[in-house]
């Protein structure tokens, strides 16, 4: 251990007395280091840090899917089955997303909360910090137990802390709950990043959803549902326990749950889809900023190559003093461990900088977010491991070259001694950085391409010169009659605004954190049954909708005034819908007249009055998606948009536009606030993150390969200082000088970007599912990335050319 202490003291002592080699060694790991602490934070927040319930290990989130692997979820007898019959789990809860209409102090406040089962905290093993939680009694009576859990971030900020809440009555959608109970502070249910405010059981659904009746449907899934294992039960016997049953199920009722299949997968993600896109992701930021880790240590193992030719004459003379060579390579490994742990130290510095400049990317939602991520741990277990394998790893090859020199030229410490070898090494080792720092660079570019094309493309609407603003009707108490005359006299009132060229109410505008699919019977084809029945995305349109949204009909109308309620029921269906649906349909053209059903062959039937061209409407690199409309009196929903078509600037008509909403209503809580052109962020926001993450580490890679170019031309140029004078006292000129130094810069790069070429090539095909309308072998990103990174290292290779050209003849014979 004294021996450790004194290496220490004697390589602190060396560093400082080379403050440029250190800074620039340091910082280039600060960089590296950095950079995968913040990417490992967001990996352990979404992947390895545990729900913060009873025994998370036991947790699973419980999936249902539909032919083809769709998206299907639990409706309320459905899962009252499951807990009843399963064998598999301990407990079984069920949840569901619902913004509620808090009522306090004459003010109304939107509160986004979840419906749950009665034994939700019980099966989560979650205990209030006052009060009680639910009890089981409180979820078997339809409206009989008004009761709410308030979350601790709700108690803190909404009700000052008030000690004596618990007990309290609170208006919910002007209906009296009373407050049972306080959460744990940190619990945010069972998703990573949806921090909900209050808890409600799913017995008070018709007070939470007013005009909610499909609680007793068990063709209406809405639920999601976390089970927990019994203990000796593991994931894949509870699957196939719980597929066995689906099956059952489904002879029991064919109509509804045949076709249906369970997917366990953990939780914090709703559904395994989000699971699946968040891990591509995250692995691949991980993988991004590995390799630039790795460009960061092969420019310390190049610095720390250079400073022992430098150390040269010193080693030898150790050496020949009997010195004990392994002695010598734990005192280098102990000054590269020590730069790369002080690397690590300020690289936390900038990973702190780093999550706060991510989490600064909030999506344009009206939705509670709360990504937790921060250093625990975890996080600092990973940045002390990785900061001590990357001093010890790349510090090791430099030792073993210092410690053997030859006694005999070392000792002559003269110039022209660099050392074949070494000088193979660390050219080696800069052509290994261009070649990564290349793939880095390509796969950025590709995102950046795709981002491009996101933001160019058709997403069947026009996002120019249109604002949208939403509102939700029930969560005032307003019933079917009441919300239709308000949606009237609205879409009259803005209509007549000065300014405005159209005006629709929507229950759905494209491209919305919300998925609201139908089942679909086209009358006169054989229909399949539960989850095997063809679906369709569906949305409940108000007249001069296509108008508004300046989304084309290609044949057919759309929806009038005269589409009421007790008129011949309608829809609009889009392109895809009577390619895929209407197979009876020769061409687009003879979908009109068709007949649909939502209900099967019993009905209600909808005649197909339009079909509208294809858009984008649950993501925007989705691929082609069947949707059908419906006229918003024939299908009344009480949560809806109001959807404005300016002549002029959208956004100076969002306060007579909100004016005119507030003139019907005072009361009724606006949200969701923006023009069309802020929504389209939302759905680029996955592609804009991803743009800017890689191009910054995309930037850093091709700064540090830069930084390798110029050191090693640098060094090369100081150690051929006497042949350059010579050359020159001969007759050589500034050109011939140039061209002798910067082909040594230009051979390296070229060699580095045709490895860099062959490894992108390989590489990036793992980038196919973040990429839209690019290809990842894109012929246009790898030449124009490639150039760029020969441009940047001619440059880097010019300065130290350029110097060498006006070296004095007669200094630099005199150099040694």
């Amino acid at each position: 251990m004294e021996t450790l202490f004194k290496d220490v003291r004697y390589s602190i002592r060396s560093l400082l007395n080379r403050p440029g080699f250190t800074a620039v060694a340091v910082i280039t790991l600060a960089l590296g280091i950095g950079a995968n602490t913040a990417i490992f934070s967001l990996v352990n927040t979404v992947l390895l840090r545990p729900l913060p319930v009873d025994h998370p290990e036991q947790v699973v989130s419980v999936a249902v899917r539909g032919k083809g692997d769709s998206i299907n979820a639990f409706s309320h007898p459905n899962y009252l089955d499951f807990l009843d019959r399963n064998l598999v789990f301990s407990g079984l809860l069920l949840y569901l997303f619902v913004p509620l209409s808090l009522i306090r102090a004459g003010a109304v406040e939107r509160v986004w909360s979840y419906e749950v089962s009665g034994n939700y905290f019980d099966v989560l093993g979650v205990k209030a910090i006052k009060g009680r939680t639910f009890l089981p009694e409180e979820d078997r009576t339809r409206l009989s137990h008004p009761v709410a859990v308030v979350s601790y971030g709700c108690w803190q900020r909404r009700f000052g802390g008030d000690t004596n809440l618990v007990g309290q009555d609170v208006l919910l959608n002007n209906h009296r709950f009373q407050i049972i109970g306080i959460a744990p502070e940190g619990f945010k249910g069972t998703e990573f990043v949806y921090a909900p405010e209050m808890w409600v059981p799913i017995s008070m659904l018709e007070w939470a959803e007013p005009g909610a009746k499909w609680l007793d449907d068990r063709s209406s899934g809405n639920f999601f549902a976390v089970g927990r294992l019994k203990p000796g039960i593991n994931a894949k016997q509870a699957d196939l326990s719980l597929n066995l049953l689906a099956q059952q199920l489904a002879k029991e009722y064919p109509d509804t749950n045949e076709g249906q299949k369970i997917q366990l997968t953990p939780p914090g993600f709703i559904i395994p889809d989000l699971r699946g896109a968040v891990v591509s992701f995250t692995w691949a930021l991980m993988a991004a900023v590995a390799l630039v880790l790795l460009i960061a240590c092969t420019n310390l193992a190049g610095l720390l190559l250079a400073r022992a030719t430098d150390r040269r004459k010193e080693i030898a003379i150790r050496l020949a003093m009997g010195a004990n060579r392994l002695r010598l390579i734990r005192q280098l490994l102990t000054e590269s461990i020590l730069l790369s742990v002080v690397g690590g130290a300020i690289g936390l510095l900038l990973a702190i900088w780093t999550i706060n400049a991510l989490l600064a990317f909030k999506p344009p939602i009206d939705f509670p977010l709360a990504l937790d991520v921060g250093v625990d741990w975890r996080v600092l277990i990973f940045l002390v491991s990785v900061s001590v394998i990357t001093g010890a790893v790349f510090g090791l090859g430099p030792a073993l070259q210092a410690t053997r020199p030859g006694l005999v030229t070392a000792l002559k410490d003269t110039a022209a001694q660099g050392g074949g070898r070494r000088s193979r090494l660390r050219s080696g080792l800069v052509v290994a950085q261009i070649a990564l720092s290349l793939v880095i660079l390509i796969g950025a570019g590709l995102v950046v391409r795709t981002l491009q094309q996101l933001r160019t493309m058709n997403p069947g609407f026009d996002p120019n010169n249109a604002l949208t603003l939403s509102f939700d009707l029930g969560l005032q108490g307003y019933d079917e009659a009441r919300g239709q005359q308000f949606y009237h006299q609205i879409v009259d009132r803005v209509q007549s605004l000065h300014g405005v060229r159209s005006v629709a109410v929507a229950s759905y505008v494209p491209l919305t954190i919300n998925y609201n699919s139908n089942n679909i019977f086209v009358e006169g084809e054989v229909a399949e049954r539960g989850a095997n029945a063809p679906s369709a995305m569906v949305g409940s349109v108000g007249p001069r909708y296509f108008q508004t949204m300046a989304t084309s009909l290609v044949q057919g109308r759309e929806f009038t005034d005269q589409d009421r309620e007790k008129s011949e029921r309608v829809a609009i269906v889009n392109e895809t819908f009577v390619r895929r649906l209407l197979t009876n349909t020769k061409s687009i053209g003879d979908a009109a007249g068709k007949r649909v059903s939502f209900n099967g062959s019993q009905g209600p039937f909808m005649r197909i009055v339009g079909v509208g061209k294809d858009g984008k409407y649950f993501n925007i690199s989705e691929e082609p998606r069947s949707f059908i409309w419906t006229p918003l009196a024939q299908s009344y929903s009480s949560s809806a948009s109001l959807i404005v078509r300016s002549i002029g600037d959208p956004q100076a008509m969002i306060p007579a536009v909100r004016n005119e909403v507030h003139a019907l209503d005072p009361n009724l809580p606006i949200f969701d606030v923006k023009t069309l052109t802020e929504h389209m962020r939302l759905a680029l926001f996955p592609a804009r993150v991803a743009a800017t993450v890689l191009g910054t580490f995309g930037f850093v890679a091709l700064t540090l390969a830069a930084i390798a170019i110029y050191g090693v031309t640098s060094y090369s140029v100081a150690q051929r200082t006497r042949e350059i004078g010579i050359r020159m006292a001969l007759g050589a000129q500034i050109g011939d000088v140039l061209k002798l130094v910067l082909s040594h810069g230009v051979k390296l790069t070229v060699i580095g970007v045709a490895f860099g070429l062959i490894g992108a090539y390989l590489l990036t095909r793992a980038l196919a599912s973040l990429l839209y309308g690019v290809s990842a072998t894109d012929p246009l990103t790898f030449g124009v990335i490639a150039f760029l990174l020969i441009v940047v290292a001619l440059i880097a290779s010019y300065i130290p050319a350029r110097r060498a050209s006006k070296v004095d003849p007669l200094v630099a014979l005199r150099y040694e």
